[in-house]
């Protein structure tokens, strides 16, 4: 996978998480008390500013009631269909 690639994952599945928010009325707030970060932290994951961690991933997908290969097919589903990745 080239950066470009490992950018365009990162990036829809920020979108996913958000999409996911969304759809529960959580706010990123609520979702990092449920996944047990600060807010701070979970904001900086948002925003592109770090790579969210592993076990993070896994306790955010969990924070949803997914899997974290259903989390993933999701993102990566955005990848794959252009309008899509507004949404």
């Amino acid at each position: 996978m080239d950066t470009n690639s490992g950018k365009r994952y990162a990036e829809a599945l920020t979108l996913q998480i958000k999409v996911e928010l969304t759809e529960r009325g959580m706010t990123q707030k609520d979702l990092a008390e449920a996944v047990g970060i600060g807010r701070p932290a979970m904001n900086h994951y948002m925003m592109g500013h770090k790579s969210m961690p592993m076990p993070t991933f896994f306790a955010v997908a969990e924070a949803f009631g997914l899997s974290p290969r259903e989390l993933m097919e999701r993102a990566e589903a955005r990848i794959a269909r252009p309008e899509a990745r507004t949404a």
